[in-house]
């Protein structure tokens, strides 16, 4: 029931006075049991180094060779690298990649690896959700710990009062008012309390509580939370002989410096679409756009010869 001001009995407005405190149950925590491995465990894991291919390097120049490894299932790779050797000296050694010039190699690819296991800890934890709302009527038990007549149909009443709808008991002190056919009286932050009669002190009795707060209830709940065991550090190797062919000579490359063009490609292409040769009269100063291996290619480039040579 829910009055909205106490009543003035025998020309005296009576004060009201609260304390509320609300004895909440200690919050419980099962301990944490290890759980058998997931269904992700039994995954298959494997690390596997693939061989690398024949690589063809541009003309007199090298190309880069990389580790092929695969890894899947329950695995992390921590390193992949290289240590390569020509004809029983090492040219690189773990390396992540190596620049390699035409030529037959012995390479060996090692990979560092660990494997891992998820466990799930399954544990019951303790939550609080609202059991009653605020300006909500529950029924509750409540037992008098002190009632104190004020006179005037006013009573000091000190009580607790306890319900299945939320935790511990809900302690009140405040003025109650005897009007006859209930009791009612309402606190400074609005919790109220409505009864048949007023009871005596010691007492237990029923009433109903409009708490002018929420009011919560503990319920418990399992919590799953999952776990990655890793192994020590795992190595794999594979040894492999690697081809590495020479590209082909091409007709057409960019200068060695800002006057010098290759040995192999020696006739300079300047940025005015002209050509000159070795033993040309102005050869020397060319600074040269591009190299080409012959006459005839810098003509089907688009360039033309130069008339003074």
């Amino acid at each position: 029931m829910k009055h909205t001001s106490p009543a003035r009995r025998g020309g005296r407005l009576a004060a009201i006075v609260t304390t509320v405190t609300l004895l909440a149950a200690p919050l419980a925590v099962v301990p944490a049991t290890l759980g058998a491995p997931s269904a992700a465990a039994a995954t298959t894991t494997q690390v596997t180094i693939k061989k690398i291919g024949t690589k063809t390097a541009p003309y007199k120049k090298k190309t880069t060779v990389k580790p092929s490894v695969s890894a899947k299932g329950n695995v992390s790779v921590k390193s992949k690298t290289l240590t390569v050797k020509k004809s029983g000296k090492t040219v690189a050694k773990n390396k992540k990649s190596v620049a390699l010039k035409a030529g037959t190699y012995k390479v060996t690819t090692k990979v560092t690896y660990k494997t891992y296991k998820v466990k799930s800890t399954t544990k019951t934890v303790t939550k609080k959700k609202v059991g009653v709302p605020a300006s909500t009527d529950v029924k509750v038990s409540c037992k008098a710990t002190s009632v104190k007549d004020l006179g005037y149909d006013d009573y000091r009443l000190v009580t607790s009062c306890t319900s299945s709808k939320y935790d511990g008991a809900r302690k009140v002190t405040l003025d109650v008012y005897d009007f006859g056919d209930e009791v009612w009286g309402i606190a400074d932050n609005w919790d109220e309390l409505t009864m048949a009669s007023v009871p005596r002190q010691g007492a237990t009795f029923s009433a109903t509580l409009n708490p002018g707060v929420d009011l919560k209830k503990s319920y418990t709940v399992k919590q799953t939370t999952k776990k990655k065991v890793w192994s020590a550090t795992k190595a794999k190797t594979k040894t492999q002989t690697l081809v590495v062919k020479q590209g082909k000579k091409p007709s057409r490359t960019t200068p060695v410096s800002k006057y010098n063009c290759p040995s192999w490609a020696p006739v300079k292409g300047n940025q005015s679409g002209i050509y000159h040769v070795p033993g040309g009269r102005y050869y020397e100063v060319t600074t040269p756009e591009e190299c080409f291996t012959s006459a005839a290619a810098a003509r089907n480039a688009g360039y033309r010869a130069s008339k003074n040579g």
